[in-house]
């Protein structure tokens, strides 16, 4: 993927390739597999293209009830 700059300064800057409004259950449980290995807030929402109040419902369980406890399980399985 070719680097973006900014046509006026120049600065280099992420593309944004995919743009959500809203989180799946699937996303909700990539979001929590991401925190539980230490993945920045920032970066979840960067990597998943939706911003942090939409991890934030996730993350207090507020939206896809049941996502954090199958995130937990993918990770100890992996272990």
């Amino acid at each position: 993927m070719a680097i973006a700059t900014h046509p006026i300064t120049g600065v280099e800057i992420n593309p944004i390739v995919i743009e959500r409004k809203s989180l799946t259950f699937e996303e909700a449980v990539t979001a929590h597999v991401m925190r539980i290995e230490g993945v920045k807030y920032n970066i979840i929402a960067q990597h998943l293209g939706t911003n942090t109040h939409r991890l934030g419902e996730v993350f207090r369980e507020e939206k896809h009830s049941g996502s954090k406890k199958i995130a937990m399980n993918l990770v100890a399985n992996q272990h």
